[in-house]
């Protein structure tokens, strides 16, 4: 929904790279703009969010509560699909950081720190939260431009992390190769791959990605299906394979929904939905999407 008339987009996305110390902690930078006078969609499951907001203002919508936004805030993981409207015209500065940003920046376990909004003083150090909170106040006066705001925000990041221990790097990145190996992988596989027991190897698992391994297949295995069946053109084969990781379609379109706010038929949005751009594969880059021999089928590179 937006106040926008005709075939006018009622948003833009611009994805940036991330500078190159950082690439290992974020999936990219973005600036989001909307001419909307409202709009109403919903968030997918999705990794945590450094958001500056120097123009309009919005509502998000967990499970116990509305959070209003702020000029600068985090948004915590988010496990499943959540509603969301803002008021505009709408300006919105974002840091997308993947699972070792979140752990590195914040230090917050996931298990107990998702989908809400988290205040900048209880992640940020003094000066980083003096410098990201007035960031929409210099925008507004003209002093940053576009580029200074995400350079800033870029340097907050990078002045506020910390260390990750090397084995916690090893589950991270080793549970997300995991997920990106099959639409079913293998639980025993996982365990197997990672430098703990099992019981430790769960712990971890939730610590950092918020849901426990059997969870965390669902979630994925669905965004995964949602992202490839939103490609305007896809294999049939490819196809058969996301059909054939559900039980049934009934399982399919309930699974896609709770974890992205989409149905298979909704998955090609018109222009106007910010989901459409989050789903896609330029913004949503924790787990290989085109792995387990999908970049073949759909002429990619694999390695790009």
């Amino acid at each position: 929904m937006s106040g926008l008339q005709g075939d006018e987009p009622s948003h833009t996305f611009e994805f940036i790279a991330a500078p190159s110390d950082l690439e290992p902690y974020l999936n990219s930078l973005y600036i989001w703009r909307s001419p909307a006078d409202e709009i109403k969609d919903v968030l997918p499951a999705y990794s945590g969010q450094m958001v500056a907001f120097v123009e309009g203002n919005g509502l998000l919508h967990f499970e116990h509560e509305v959070s209003e936004t702020r000029d600068a805030f985090f948004v915590a993981p988010l496990v499943q699909a959540r509603g969301f409207s803002i008021n505009g015209p709408a300006t919105m500065f974002g840091v997308s950081l993947n699972f070792r940003g979140w752990a590195a920046l914040t230090g917050l376990p996931v298990q107990d720190n998702h989908d809400c909004l988290i205040a900048s003083e209880r992640i940020l150090d003094d000066g980083g939260v003096r410098l990201f909170d007035g960031l929409a106040e210099r925008w507004r006066s003209g002093e940053l431009d576009d580029k200074g705001v995400l350079d800033a925000m870029s340097g907050i990041v990078r002045g506020n992390l910390s260390r990750l221990p090397e084995q916690h790097l090893t589950v991270i990145d080793r549970t997300l190769d995991w997920l990106s190996s099959s639409f079913k992988p293998d639980l025993e596989d996982l365990y197997d791959r990672l430098p703990y027991s099992k019981r430790q190897s769960q712990r971890l698992v939730a610590q950092f990605f918020g849901q426990s391994p059997v969870r965390l297949v669902r979630r994925y295995r669905a965004v995964r299906a949602a992202t490839l069946l939103s490609l305007p053109q896809l294999p049939e084969e490819l196809e058969a394979e996301i059909r054939e990781a559900f039980y049934d379609q009934a399982h399919l379109i309930k699974e896609i929904r709770f974890f992205t706010g989409r149905t298979p038929k909704r998955l090609q949005p018109e222009p106007g939905s910010p989901v459409h751009d989050m789903l896609g594969p330029e913004g949503y880059g924790s787990v290989d999407l085109f792995g387990s021999g999908e970049a073949e089928q759909l002429g990619r590179d694999p390695l790009d």
